[in-house]
């Protein structure tokens, strides 16, 4: 405890030096650096990369002439050194090699770990002893001995040794293998230890095709799933099976990208799945890998990916129309994600390519930083199609000007490196000393609050580890800390849970006796009802609809002034739901609106009021307005009694138990939509069969009245505004 204490001073201490030097930034770097907050929006960062060098066709040449070794110029002339035209992909291999796929040329180039020219491929004897040639190839795989090369356009795979000598031509699979009308065109590949071979091939939606050493198929692997809405289910159960097949289909997406750690765990990458889609899987912060555009697949094609971050690991989170990209440009639409590289120490990064930036994340899928943009500047990349790991360095390929840019790591992507390495490694109180140095660069960064909470956790000290993990909006750790710190607590004060039950169902138990009889006595005193007497019916009424809302409306227990009090007790408890709703709940920090959720409880009660009356009084309904109204607000009773204590509830229970706090809300409104049913059946004197029709034509007039409003509010708005423009005019014409 006093080490928890001692670090808790010495984290004080580093926020109060954040204050005063803030956060330095370069001037020189033509793109932000930034992650994304709870709410989605970007919040700047120091830049974890920079831009360190540019390799085009020009310092290849310039290499050729000035680094290359005596073996590369023997074996190709300077006029085999072609510019880079309209390249697919960039690999880099163990030695810190790179292998371009040079589409554009029909070749293979080969740079050392320095960038000069070490070999070309493009044309070979094959193992006919015929002589062949590359033809568009897409994607380059190398492993520690070979250069496997997708040679798209005839559709196979080409190995090549490291000297660039033609090894094997692993063929198409036979065509009972793929699907009818399916054609085979590999665009990327990976290969593992054991030799086998994933492909993606361009126009195959069923997946990954693995191959085995020999070409022989071995399976699909990881296939999209095919998803309907509600609406295609409903449509698609009342087709024939020829209309079905001519009905547009819902088929899976392919894969556009691939590469294998050396666990053999595959990532793959789609830009191909309904932008729309992709965002409402980023907005619901889904964890299932449904409509996300990258996927880790293990040897049996499942998706394993964890997404534990504040956000799933897709790429551009914040999709607001005031915020500009590229130059300027308005996107809001989702990344276009064209292909993933892994990094040292669990980290792997995306490139969107639509914004031609580049995303970070780590093992559990936190996002580390995001950076990049288009355009001409060095550090900007016009056509962002492909992404390599050399050593600490980022490479990224621009398929438009067929250059490289590199990038460096700097200081604080170091820390953000040491920080993950030493928690990978379990040397955590090393690791804690990184992310302090990362606060003082950054105090906006949240694996740096998640890795002290983590340190905190570990050394028993729960309470501070709840703090930091509530900082980093972390919910899975906060619960795991709040569970031991709750077991605490209780160990330490075991006679006050049994004795805190027991009185408050002492106090419940008296206080509906009270109400029983009090509700008795009142039926006796009609005559003198008060509004205390009115305001307790309620509680009769709750547990007996039928004679309840029969005294209600004929004996007149109830009246307006009661009702809305009951209208004012439910709006009341939402506003202290919206207030005091426990962390695990509600993870906003900003203020709410009590409007808002007045408006919240009063507009459903009014619409339904309103819509209720209008349709009774045309099927013979015998509740006026006024007795449509009292009921409904008696009827909401039930959401005071149990959202109230079920809000108290939410500050005490884990992850784990959320269930309790969402079973009592579901408990309420199902007893406010029963009790709402009876009073009106009781209220205008309907048979079952009668209020269910009217109930039903209840709520789609609340729908047509939500409609008419809506537009009617637009209409006038758009007078009004015709009329201004009209005014402005005059105004300018004859009065300036």
């Amino acid at each position: 405890m006093k080490k928890s204490t001692k670090l808790v001073r010495i984290i004080l201490l580093t926020f109060c030096l954040i204050l005063v030097f803030g956060i330095t930034a370069s001037a020189i770097i033509p793109y932000a650096t930034y992650t994304h907050r709870l709410d989605g929006e970007m919040q700047l960062s120091p830049h974890a990369y920079v831009p360190n060098a540019v390799i085009t066709s020009q310092t290849i040449k310039y290499s050729y002439n000035n680094g290359a070794s005596d073996l590369t110029r023997q074996k190709y002339e300077l006029t085999d050194v072609l510019d880079l035209k309209s390249p697919k992909d960039i690999f880099v291999d163990n030695l810190n090699h790179i292998y371009i796929a040079d589409a554009g040329n029909n070749q293979i180039v080969g740079l050392d770990e320095n960038y000069n020219i070490r070999l070309i491929i493009s044309d070979f004897t094959n193992n006919q002893g015929v002589p062949d040639v590359l033809s568009n190839p897409n994607g380059v795989f190398v492993t520690d001995k070979e250069i496997y090369v997708a040679d798209t356009d005839k559709s196979r795979v080409v190995v090549f040794d490291k000297t660039g000598k033609f090894v094997d031509i692993i063929a198409e699979p036979s065509s009972d293998v793929l699907p009818e009308n399916s054609v085979y065109k590999p665009i990327a590949l990976a290969v593992d230890d054991a030799g086998r071979i994933y492909v993606v091939s361009a126009t195959t939606n069923y997946g990954v095709v693995s191959l085995n050493r020999d070409g022989s198929f071995n399976e699909f692997l990881g296939p999209q799933k095919v998803t309907y809405n509600a609406f295609e289910y409903f449509i698609r159960y009342f087709q024939t099976a020829e209309q079905k097949k001519q009905s547009v289909q819902n088929v899976a997406t392919e894969f556009n990208n691939i590469t294998i750690d050396k666990d053999g765990f595959i990532y793959v990458t789609t830009s191909s799945i309904d932008p729309e889609k992709v965002k409402s899987n980023i907005s619901a912060r889904s964890k299932s890998g449904d409509y996300a555009p990258v996927k880790k697949l293990n040897p049996n094609g499942s998706d394993v990916m964890n997404r534990n971050g504040l956000w799933p690991p897709s790429g551009e989170v914040d999709f607001r129309s005031d915020v500009f990209f590229a130059g300027g440009t308005e996107i809001k639409e989702s990344s276009v994600v064209k292909d993933v590289a892994l990094g040292p120490n669990g980290t792997w990064s995306i490139i969107d390519n639509l914004r031609s930036k580049v995303y970070t994340y780590d093992s559990e899928g936190n996002e580390l930083y995001a950076f990049g943009d288009k355009g001409d500047q060095i550090g900007n990349i016009q056509d962002l199609i492909g992404i390599a790991y050399q050593g600490t360095n980022i490479l990224l390929l621009d398929g438009t000007s067929g250059s490289i840019t590199i990038y460096k790591r700097t200081d604080y992507g170091d820390l953000i490196d040491s920080a993950i390495k030493n928690t990978e490694d379990k040397n955590y109180n090393e690791a804690v000393q990184y992310y302090i140095s990362i606060l003082q660069h950054n105090n906006n960064y949240d694996n740096a609050y998640i890795g002290i909470g983590e340190s905190f956790y570990r050394s028993g000290d729960y309470e501070s580890a709840m703090r930091f993990f509530m900082d980093a909006h972390d919910t899975k750790n906060f619960s795991k800390a709040y569970q031991l710190y709750r077991k605490d607590w209780v160990e330490k004060n075991v006679w006050v849970i049994p004795v805190l039950i027991i009185v408050i169902c002492v106090l419940i138990s008296q206080f509906f006796k009270f109400a029983n009889k009090y509700n008795k006595k009142g039926q006796k005193l009609l005559a003198k009802r008060t509004f205390l007497s009115e305001i307790m019916y309620g509680f009769h009424i709750i547990f007996h609809p039928f004679d309840g809302f029969w005294d209600l409306k004929h004996e007149k227990r109830g009246s307006v002034r009661g009702a809305t009090f009951w209208l004012g007790i439910t709006a009341a408890v939402f506003i202290y739901k919206a207030l005091g709703q426990g962390y695990l709940f509600d993870q906003s920090t900003g203020g709410i609106s009590f409007f808002k959720e007045i408006i919240s409880v009063v507009l459903p009660l009014f619409l339904w009021v309103t819509a209720n009356w209008c349709l009774t009084t045309l099927f013979e309904g015998e509740g006026s307005f006024k007795d449509v109204y009292i009921a409904s607000c008696y009827s909401l009773i039930p959401l005071s009694l149990l959202i109230f204590p079920s809000v108290i509830a939410s500050n005490f229970v884990t992850s784990e138990e959320i269930m309790i706090i969402t079973f009592m809300s579901s408990l309420a409104f199902t007893w406010v939509g029963l009790l709402m049913f009876f009073a009106m059946m009781v209220v205008h004197d309907y048979t079952l069969g009668k209020n269910i029709l009217t109930t039903i034509g209840t709520i789609i007039g609340v729908v047509f009245i939500m409609f008419v409003a809506v537009l009617f509010s637009t209409l006038l708005i758009k007078v009004f505004t015709f009329g201004y423009n009209i005014f402005t005019e005059l105004k300018y014409r004859y009065w300036s």
